[in-house]
């Protein structure tokens, strides 16, 4: 079985710089959830946007 090679060095922060992306997006798209929870609560009032 050969062994897996090891990321250069190039591709590891390549790596680190997409997963540091993808926290952000996952965090925005949290925050975006949030909003559309509270924006969509019906409390009498017409958002026509």
């Amino acid at each position: 079985m050969p062994k897996p090679e090891k990321p250069i060095p190039d591709d590891t922060l390549e790596l680190k710089r997409l997963r540091k992306a993808l926290k952000e997006k996952e965090l925005e798209l949290e925050i975006l959830k949030k909003a559309v929870h509270i924006f969509s609560k019906s409390d009498g009032k017409s958002m026509d946007l």
